[in-house]
């Protein structure tokens, strides 16, 4: 017998072995995603590694991960109150 190669066949693709993920914001909101896609990278056993920007680090240092808080409206990163957030325009 011979080996037939249909036309269809894909190649071997090598498999990820490790992910680096920047964490760059200092909110909830951003440090959700990164900590969500290594846990799923390590749940598929492929080594995560979170790298914290000097802007991430406030996730992490005990003397400011009390003062993380979440924005309901607007963007986090502008620091800007709720109200002043909802006002259209």
């Amino acid at each position: 017998m011979t080996d037939v190669q249909t036309p269809n066949a894909m190649p071997e693709v090598p498999t990820i072995a490790k992910v680096s993920i920047i964490v760059s914001k200092g909110s909830l909101e951003g440090v959700y995603p990164a900590l969500i896609m290594a846990n799923g990278a390590r749940a598929e056993g492929i080594e995560a590694n979170l790298f914290f920007t000097f802007f991430g680090l406030d996730v992490v240092h005990r003397a400011r991960h009390e003062h993380i808080k979440v924005a309901t409206v607007g963007n986090p990163g502008m620091h800007m109150p709720t109200l002043l957030g909802g006002l259209p325009g």
